[in-house]
């Protein structure tokens, strides 16, 4: 039986909390709008002002092919590499695990089964046959082989690298770029932190040779956050000694020249460089031996650009895919 002395008190208890957990929602909520609208303008301002000084610099480029479906593949197109060592590129699908191989005007050569990782995300030529993958559960990168005679990719050894971002299952690495002149590879976390890390010594560790291994933050001088939002590929580019990241919230390329000097290469939206459409999830960028940049698209899509020149043929140039 109920005490009705207990059961009123407790009534009177609870009704005399509601307003106080009333204004403690209204509080938070208060405090998150107040954390949005000084966000706001700062990223505003930010953006408008870089679009404004370097948006000339974003039309150096044409679209050469447009959202050509990858044949074979359904979905999850995720990362980018180019291999001189092939002259083709290279990408992941995060379901089902797979590697794929790409000539350089969209035709799908290979898909290879990948025999780890739960979640891939990237993918970056080293050398030869060498390549780094990563996963984004767990943020774990392998060392890995590809040549004409892998028919299953496996890991090179027991020796891999994982590094902590945050706790997100889905905010992990998004982007991997090997640097062939000064043997560093970069690693993109995709945002909450939006951080590129640059890591010395991983080549020999994936080989299972003695090394040490040596972190640094990639800070440059614009912020990354408030320029972009979000980082879904990278890629260094040795020739203009300079990185390049792709970001899925803005639909922009940028290049980042020494880290201090910020400039917009790609609008990845309809009316710009010959694009007839919006690039809807941009998820794999990569640069090819003129300086083509090459970008793969959810669910499953292959676009090219080219340095603009006079002459060029959109409809000849990759007839032949």
């Amino acid at each position: 039986m109920i005490n009705p002395s207990h059961a009123g008190l407790t009534e009177k208890i609870t009704t005399s909390h509601r307003p106080l957990k009333g204004m403690a929602l209204a509080f938070a909520l208060g405090c998150g709008l107040m954390a949005v609208i000084a966000w706001f303008p700062r990223r505003l301002w930010s953006y408008w002002t870089f679009e404004a000084a370097s948006g000339a610099g974003s039309t150096g480029y044409v679209v050469l092919q447009e959202g050509l479906a990858l044949q074979g593949i359904r979905r999850n197109i995720s990362g980018l590499t180019y291999s001189a060592a092939t002259n083709t590129l290279f990408a992941v699908l995060n379901g089902p695990r797979r590697v794929v191989e790409i000539g350089p005007c969209g035709r799908v050569l290979r898909i290879l089964p990948t025999t780890f990782g739960d979640d891939l995300e990237a993918i970056s030529h080293v050398s030869g046959d060498l390549f780094v993958i990563a996963s984004e559960k767990g943020n774990v990168i392998w060392g890995t082989r590809l040549n004409s005679t892998t028919q299953q990719v496996k890991p090179l050894s027991s020796h891999t690298l994982a590094i902590s971002f945050n706790r997100s299952k889905n905010e992990g690495i998004e982007g991997l770029s090997w640097d062939h002149r000064g043997n560093r590879l970069f690693l993109a976390n995709e945002k909450n932190p939006l951080q590129i890390v640059e890591v010395s010594g991983f080549d020999r560790l994936m080989l299972a040779q003695p090394t040490s291994l040596s972190f640094s933050i990639w800070n440059p001088s614009q912020s990354l956050a408030d320029l972009a939002g979000d980082v879904s590929s990278i890629s260094f580019n040795e020739s203009w000694n300079a990185m390049a990241f792709l970001s899925d919230e803005s639909r922009r390329v940028y290049r980042f020249d020494d880290k201090d000097h910020p400039s917009l290469l790609l609008r990845l939206q309809r009316g710009h460089h010959g694009l007839e459409s919006d690039v809807a999830q941009p998820e794999g960028l990569a640069f090819g031996p003129d300086d083509s940049i090459y970008v793969v698209a959810e669910p499953n899509r292959f676009y090219r650009f080219a340095p603009s020149k006079p002459g060029i043929d959109r409809a000849h140039v990759c007839a032949k895919p």
